[in-house]
């Protein structure tokens, strides 16, 4: 039964068979046959076919928080017995949005791994909301991220207050305070949509009616490096650009017309239980680190 939730899940997901199968490492058809059989097992239809993909039923809708429980009470057991196990080399397993992996992360994984040298650690930077799931889904045992979280199956420590900064070539340098509404007609380079940065800039510009020409860049180091040229301007968190304001390869200004500009960095764990000895010493580690709690 666990296999067939499990490709149920994932086919409710990605709304995509052959997503499903890629993520699952299966073919379709081998999908579609699991599919068959959940719904044979439980006399019901979960998904139908559209021509944008899958969708789920009214009782697809129904049964799919179930299966997710399931699945995760699965990976809970298999946890705490791998947990148990005094012959097995404890592991630390971080799933951290992108930017915190990069800025944020390195100087506290230095220290934990000299402190616990006896863990085995695995950082996997993902997209916020895939690091998420993976601890909610008890495939990781801690995420850090910037994005807000309000949910009841996570508890979030707060880590960082990173502001945001008006990020320009060094050449740009000005006695009058970073605005918004400087970047009228401007180039801003930022992050791609559906990163939580982008959201959060574009919401600022769109409050304040500021049109900017916005340019997508893939990450924060490409950005950086066209920033350092002369291409345009960014908005960035502190942590991002620390090293290139100590060496004066770029410069930023807090922004004056976007009072409380910042990204809030937390660590998450799952609410139930307890986090084990090793998962808590490194969340206080980034506390202690960073000087919040």
């Amino acid at each position: 039964m666990l296999p067939l939730l499990e490709t149920f899940c994932a086919v409710a997901e990605f709304g995509s068979l052959t997503r499903a199968a890629e993520h699952l490492n299966l073919t379709q058809p081998a999908v579609t046959r699991q599919l068959r059989t959940l719904e044979r097992q439980l006399g019901v239809v979960l998904v139908t076919r559209t021509p944008q993909g899958v969708r789920l039923t009214a009782v697809g809708e129904a049964v799919l928080p179930h299966a997710r429980q399931a699945l995760a009470a699965v990976r809970a057991l298999q946890q705490a017995a791998l947990e148990s196990s005094t012959s097995r080399t404890r592991q630390l397993r971080i799933a951290a949005g992108l930017m915190v992996t990069l800025y944020v992360l390195p100087p506290v994984m230095l220290e934990f791994r000299r402190t616990h040298p006896d863990v085995e650690v695995e950082l996997q930077p993902a997209h916020q909301r895939v690091a998420l799931e993976r601890l909610v889904g008890y495939e990781v045992d801690a995420a850090v991220i910037a994005t807000p979280v309000r949910s009841p199956q996570v508890q979030a420590l707060p880590i960082l207050h990173d502001p945001l900064l008006l990020v320009t070539d060094r050449t740009a340098h000005s006695a009058e305070p970073a605005t918004l509404a400087q970047l009228v007609d401007s180039t801003l380079l930022v992050l791609p949509l559906g990163t939580g940065l982008y959201e959060q800039i574009d919401t600022a510009l769109r409050a304040r009616q500021v049109v900017a020409h916005v340019v997508e860049y893939p990450t924060a180091e490409t950005i950086k490096t066209a920033v350092a040229l002369g291409m345009g301007a960014t908005i960035l968190p502190r942590s991002a650009v620390a090293d290139e304001l100590t060496r004066n390869v770029l410069s930023a200004h807090p922004i004056a017309d976007w009072p409380g500009a910042e990204r809030v960095i937390h660590a998450l764990t799952r609410s139930e239980g307890h986090p084990p000895d090793h998962v808590r010493a490194f969340i206080h580690l980034l506390q202690k680190h960073y000087a919040v709690g």
